[in-house]
């Protein structure tokens, strides 16, 4: 009997740590994988990006009793990633078609959630995430045709929609522009249409139609804001990218189909940093291709295969604050990730 009681009250004790342990708040990493020593261009020419690592998920920290018993959580798993963005403090919101959720992570707190809910709806095809000058989270989903906004601690706050005349068709990318009036851009692939949005989400115009012209789009998928107030969009089956004022003028556009070095074949993710190059994800050509601001070619980074710097049809690209380059390595399950350089080398511009 004491023998019993005594193996009663471990027991107890057991499921009690447990209980303890399922309740508390868990932690989370990331850890980039993958260490190699790469930088392009090749030496002796002036670095301009080198690469960092790779991550494929995020990770409790340390072992609670509940993943000795029940293993490790597979939520943080990256499974087919499509976008990135990074918040001025660095935290990260992966949109992951994989799970149809976004990841969302705040390394600061160690704070880790899988978004697959936006109020009443579950998300189906998240396509493109931003962060706002707030640190609220902007996701589109093309497949429900919304644009949602979720608060800096990762709750639903709303959801953001043009007028019925202007209405969303298939809304893909975004991007956000921090400037004195603070502006958000939506690309709607299916209407060949970009929505300005104001920082309430209020609607106020849209610009773009379908057409080969100087200003018209032919599915148009991604797009991205640069630091001179440029607005900077994947003209995807028009085989350009095109540049435009903030209220959507025409200014520039460069580019042509073909299987060359700075050709495209299928364009995804934009991407510019503060010196102005202008940075493209090419899927068919397994790399990402630097354009100078003028749009001539500059260099390619990395090439088709599964290893550092390599990549298997890299979709959404990212630049944060610290000039760090994301790029959502889709079928190899992870986000490379790469330290971009001023243009004479040897350190941050």
């Amino acid at each position: 009997m004491k023998y019993f009681m005594t193996h009663y009250r471990t027991l107890l004790t057991a499921l009690l740590l447990l209980s303890l342990s399922a309740c508390a708040p868990v932690k989370w990493d990331a850890v980039l994988g993958e260490p190699a020593q790469l930088s392009w261009p090749p030496t002796p020419n002036p670095k301009k990006v080198a690469y960092l690592g790779g991550l494929h998920q995020f990770t409790p920290v340390g072992r609670s009793l509940s993943t000795i018993i029940f293993g490790q959580n597979p939520a943080g798993m990256i499974v087919k990633p499509v976008a990135i963005a990074v918040g001025n403090d660095g935290r990260m919101a992966i949109a992951d078609a994989g799970k149809r959720g976004v990841h969302f992570y705040i390394p600061s707190q160690q704070k880790y959630v899988l978004l697959s809910k936006a109020g009443e709806d579950d998300l189906l095809s998240p396509v493109s995430v931003m962060f706002d000058s707030n640190l609220n989270l902007l996701i589109s989903d093309s497949m429900l045709a919304k644009v949602f906004v979720f608060g800096e601690d990762g709750s639903y706050i709303k959801e953001i929609l043009p007028p019925q005349s202007h209405a969303f068709a298939r809304p893909t990318g975004i991007t956000y522009q921090e400037s004195d009036e603070n502006r958000l851009y939506v690309v709607d692939s299916k209407i060949n249409q970009v929505s300005i949005f104001n920082n309430q989400g209020q609607y106020l115009r849209s610009f773009g139609k379908r057409g080969i012209g100087h200003g018209d789009l032919n599915i148009p998928t991604h797009i991205a804001s640069g630091a001179d107030g440029k607005i900077y969009i994947n003209d995807a089956m028009n085989f350009r990218a095109q540049v435009f004022t903030p209220k959507g003028d025409f200014i520039a556009m460069f580019g042509h189909h073909g299987d060359g070095s700075g050709d495209f074949a299928m364009p995804k993710g934009i991407a510019v940093d503060r010196q102005g190059t202008i940075y493209v994800a090419e899927m068919l050509f397994d790399t990402v291709q630097l354009f100078s601001p003028q749009g001539d070619y500059l260099l390619s980074v990395g090439s088709k295969g599964k290893g550092p710097a390599e990549f298997w049809m890299p979709s959404g690209l990212f630049i944060d604050r610290d000039n760090k380059l994301y790029v959502c390595d889709t079928y190899n399950q992870r986000i490379q990730i790469f330290q971009l350089y001023g243009a004479t080398g040897g350190g941050k511009p």
